[in-house]
C-alpha cells in the first residue's frame, strides 16, 4: 500500500501534476493544461516521488507501473471530490436559526401538525410562537411570518392564501338539539371589537349568555364541555367530532365567512428559513 507522508504538505497537489503527464504523455502538454511551465510539471513530480520513495519516470523508460497507479488514483480522487462538490450544490441548504410566527389563539390547535412536521423537516430551526388576538406586526418585522384572517391583507405584505374561515353555531349534542332554550358562550372583552363578537351581539340576547371569555382556547373547551352553544369557525369545530351544528344559524352565520392568510414582509423574501416555513405551512394547509 502506497502512503502519503502528512509532512509533506503538496503531495495531492503533486498528485494531479503527475495525472496530466501521464494522461497528455508529455510535460509540455501537462503544463499547457495546469498552466504551469513544464519545468514545474517535472519539479513536482519529483517531489511526490521524495515525499512517496518510489519512481516515476525513468530516463529511457518514461512512466513507471507505479506512475500509472498513482495517476488512476488522482483520476479517481479527482472525479470523488467533483461528484461531492456536485451533491453539495444540489442539496438544499440546512435551515437553521429561528423563526418568529404570529397567530391568534384560534389557530393554534390547527398549528400542532404543521408545527410538527417543520420539526422533523428542519431539526436546526427554532420557531418562535406567538400566539395573541392582537398579534405581533409584520410590518415593523416584530414577527417574521403571520398567519391570519383578513377579507383582503395589507398590500405592504406578501404571501398566499389559504382556505375559506367559515363561521356556525356549535354545542354539545344534548345541548344543540334544543338550540332555543340552549344557553351561550360569547367572546369577552377585550374582543368585543371583533367580528364575531359584533355578531353575537346581534343575535345573542343579554340574559342567554352563560359565560363570556376572551380566550378562545377556554370558548372552545366551555362549548365541548357542554355549557353552551357558541360560535365556531367550522375547521376549529371540526377537530370536536361531538360537536353538532345548530343549523337554525347557519344561514345567520354565513356572512361572516373571512380568508385565512400565509404572510410575510418582503424583505424577508428569499431566506431559506422563511421560504422553508412558508412552503411548508402553505402545503400543509392546502
Amino acid at each position: 500500500m502506497i502512503r502519503l507522508r502528512a509532512k509533506e504538505g503538496h503531495s495531492l497537489d503533486d498528485l494531479r501534476h503527475l495525472e496530466a503527464f501521464v494522461r497528455l504523455g508529455s510535460a509540455t502538454a501537462a503544463g499547457r493544461e495546469l498552466g504551469v511551465a513544464a519545468s514545474t510539471v517535472y519539479r513536482r513530480i519529483g517531489s511526490l516521488e521524495a515525499a512517496l520513495d518510489v519512481r516515476c519516470l525513468v530516463r529511457g523508460e518514461g512512466v513507471t507501473p507505479v506512475a500509472r497507479r498513482l495517476a488512476e488514483l488522482a483520476r479517481r480522487t479527482g472525479d470523488k471530490l467533483l461528484e461531492i462538490s456536485r451533491q453539495a450544490q444540489e442539496e438544499p441548504p440546512e435551515i437553521s436559526g429561528s423563526v418568529t410566527i404570529t397567530t391568534i389563539e384560534g389557530f393554534a390547535p390547527l398549528l400542532l401538525r404543521p408545527i410538527a412536521i417543520l420539526a422533523g423537516a428542519c431539526p436546526t430551526l427554532t420557531i418562535n410562537l406567538h400566539i395573541s388576538d392582537r398579534g405581533l406586526s409584520l410590518r415593523r418585522r416584530h414577527a417574521d411570518i403571520a398567519l391570519s384572517v383578513h377579507r383582503q391583507p395589507s398590500p405592504h405584505l406578501i404571501g398566499r392564501r389559504l382556505f375559506p374561515i367559515d363561521f356556525g353555531v356549535f354545542g354539545a349534542p344534548g345541548i344543540a338539539t334544543d338550540a332555543g332554550q340552549a344557553r351561550w358562550i360569547v367572546l369577552g372583552w377585550p374582543l368585543q371589537s371583533t367580528c364575531e363578537a359584533r355578531w353575537e351581539r346581534a343575535h345573542v340576547p343579554r340574559e342567554a349568555i352563560a359565560v363570556a371569555t376572551p380566550s378562545r382556547r377556554a370558548f372552545v373547551d366551555l362549548v365541548v364541555a357542554g355549557i353552551g352553544i357558541g360560535l365556531l369557525p367550522r375547521k376549529l369545530a371540526a377537530l370536536h367530532p361531538q360537536l353538532v351544528e345548530v343549523e337554525a344559524f347557519s344561514t345567520a352565520s354565513s356572512e361572516l365567512q373571512r380568508t385565512a392568510w400565509l404572510l410575510t414582509h418582503p424583505e424577508l423574501q428569499g431566506r431559506a428559513r422563511i421560504t422553508a416555513v412558508m412552503r411548508i405551512l402553505g402545503d400543509y394547509f392546502r
